[in-house]
């Protein structure tokens, strides 16, 4: 990752809880928590309407309805308090768009920063292997693009 201070003591962080195709945060979770980091997981909280929210970590975790694994309780932060949001995602492109597993999760969580390029926080960062690059992906009206991508070869900036 880059000199920025993503993981800065205090620092709000979400991460999310890699599955077995997906770059390890593993690693980067205990470096964050070594640095003093405050880490968040996302958990669905409503299956129906495809919402999740974040939670502090530390809280005990449990597999969720798609298999991954979330915290089990706590009160949630609004994504607006957060300094960085580390995402999954299955394809990304040149412009910093990605598509994620399909449902919006990421995207409703993050509407807030959807056309407003000036607001820096929290700086979204997707997590993903260069073999995952796409030449162009389709974009739509309710997407939330990238700040930020980190690949096992680059970082990269977008807008």
């Amino acid at each position: 990752m880059e000199r920025a201070g993503w993981l800065s003591d205090g620092r709000r962080i979400a991460l999310f809880l890699s599955m077995a195709e997906e770059i390890d945060t593993g690693p980067l979770m205990a470096r964050a928590r070594a640095r003093g980091c405050r880490i968040h997981l996302p958990r669905v909280t409503d299956y129906r309407r495809n919402l999740m929210r974040f939670f502090a970590s530390g809280t005990g975790l449990v597999r969720g309805q798609y298999g991954i694994l979330e915290p089990v309780a706590g009160l949630p932060i609004k994504a607006s308090q957060l300094d960085v949001v580390l995402m999954p995602l299955v394809g990304f492109d040149a412009r910093g768009n990605r598509i994620g597993m399909g449902k919006g999760y990421y995207d409703r969580a993050l509407a807030f920063r959807r056309g407003r390029p000036r607001l820096k926080l929290p700086l979204l960062v997707g997590l993903a292997f260069e073999c995952q690059r796409a030449e162009a992906l389709p974009v739509h009206a309710h997407d939330v693009s990238l700040d930020r991508l980190v690949t096992e070869t680059a970082t990269r900036r977008f807008r």
